[in-house]
């Protein structure tokens, strides 16, 4: 009989996983989670026992307990989630390695507040809308003289070369 797989959690994690972050895990996504503590693409070591794990869009600090086992198991977690931390309870020195970590810089969600503004707005700035004001008589179903037809031809080219 296969072993049952384990949560990665202790006993009152889940508990402040819900109170701190407004969450609270199905037993299904409490195994993914454990997936993910093992997973070097989605977890930051930080300073002392804290991890940073991105799930499902967000990033959580946490800290964890290392298992005294050797080998990982597809039974047993990498890691035990002690408690969930509270994003601003990230050390400064938690923060200067995220500052300068490559997973953490690529996921872009600057969920602990340490990238500067520059980093946030060039990694993925938003599609800025451009509003193009039509003459009222359009509204009414006139045609559109040839001049503002043309200079809505050009602005469109425009913001066509750009986007490529």
């Amino acid at each position: 009989m296969p072993k049952k797989a384990k949560t990665p959690f202790a006993h009152h994690a889940l508990e402040r996983a819900c109170e701190r972050y407004g969450i609270l895990f199905s037993k299904k996504q409490q195994l993914a989670f454990g997936r993910m503590l093992s997973n070097p693409k989605y977890t930051i070591r930080l300073t002392r026992n804290r991890l940073a794990c991105y799930f499902e869009g967000k990033w959580y600090l946490l800290a964890c307990a290392v298992p005294t086992y050797s080998e990982p198991s597809s039974t047993m977690p990498l890691y035990t989630v002690q408690t969930f931390l509270r994003p601003e309870d990230a050390t400064e020195e938690d923060k200067q390695i995220l500052r300068h970590n490559e997973r953490y810089l690529k996921i872009n969600n600057d969920a602990f507040h340490v990238l500067p503004v520059s980093h946030k707005m060039t990694e993925s700035s938003p599609q800025v809308k451009r509003m193009v004001e039509l003459p009222a008589d359009v509204l009414t179903g006139d045609e559109l003289p040839h001049d503002e037809i043309q200079s809505a031809e050009s602005i469109l080219k425009t913001l066509c070369d750009k986007k490529q």
